[in-house]
């Protein structure tokens, strides 16, 4: 071996030590676990409060009688009359959804306890000539009490992400007292309970926004129109007006406005 030789492998010898103590082992990464897609598929059930509101509208139907007649046409009898009231609310619901895609489909049962009870009335005098009955005082009233709601309907909707935006719709159902009253203070009159007290039924429709706070929790708001059925409170009092009627049918509709959680499973 020559010397030339001998000096060029002690370089790389030499070299060697120094390169490998250049290289460096790469950092580990952290591998951080990716965060499951929301998803609005599955069962849910619920809570929610809020409030609903209607105007208790009464129009007057059928009559008959001439002391009747000639009262309406003095107005103790209004064509029709209501007076708004607004009452809170609670319940629950529970329902399916599924997802696919970027919308939701499902449907929804819920019921609603309420305390809404529109009242409405005239405190008038009579302006009949006869003697009897003249400058005498007629009051009547008219009232909706709606005691509970329940309401089976379909959502559709487009979700946004943790944010679903609805529309929905289907069947109401209300367990609702109507009633019309007369009294006549100077008379010491007060009229038969003429009411009707039923379970109607009818349609709802609105819309909401859901958004999941976790996969699993939901906070909900929503608003709905509910229309049920009307009906017709017939009034006679053979006794002490015989041969005279009236009737009134009252409008069973109104609003609802409510927040809540949501649970899926």
């Amino acid at each position: 071996m020559t010397l030339t030789t001998k000096l060029a492998l002690a370089s790389l010898l030499m070299a060697a030590p120094a390169a490998a103590a250049d290289l460096t082992m790469p950092e580990p990464v952290a591998v951080v676990p990716m965060e499951a897609p929301i998803d609005f598929t599955g069962f849910t059930v619920g809570g929610f409060l809020g409030a609903a509101y209607s105007d208790g509208q009464a129009d007057l139907g059928a009559y008959d009688g001439s002391l009747i007649r000639l009262d309406v046409s003095n107005g103790l009898f209004p064509q029709s009359i209501d007076d708004s009231d607004t009452g809170f609310l609670g319940g629950v619901s529970v329902g399916y959804n599924h997802q696919f895609g970027q919308f939701v489909a499902g449907v929804e049962a819920d019921i609603s306890w309420l305390d809404l009870n529109p009242r409405a009335g005239l405190n008038l005098r009579d302006p009949n000539p006869d003697p009897q009955f003249n400058n005498v005082q007629t009051i009547t009233s008219y009232e909706t009490d709606v005691e509970a709601l329940g309401t089976v309907r379909a959502r559709l909707g487009v979700a946004f992400d943790r944010t679903l935006v609805y529309a929905t719709g289907g069947l109401a159902i209300g367990d609702v007292t109507n009633r019309f009253a007369l009294s006549i203070p100077e008379f010491g009159y007060n009229s038969p309970d003429w009411s009707t007290s039923d379970t109607l039924y009818g349609y709802v429709v609105g819309g909401g926004i859901e958004h999941k706070l976790t996969q699993s929790i939901s906070l909900r708001a929503e608003g709905l129109y509910y229309d049920l059925e009307n009906t017709t409170v017939n009034a006679a009092d053979p006794v002490a007006f015989p041969g005279q009627r009236i009737s009134y049918g009252f409008d069973n509709d109104g609003f609802i406005g409510r927040v809540g959680l949501a649970y899926t499973f």
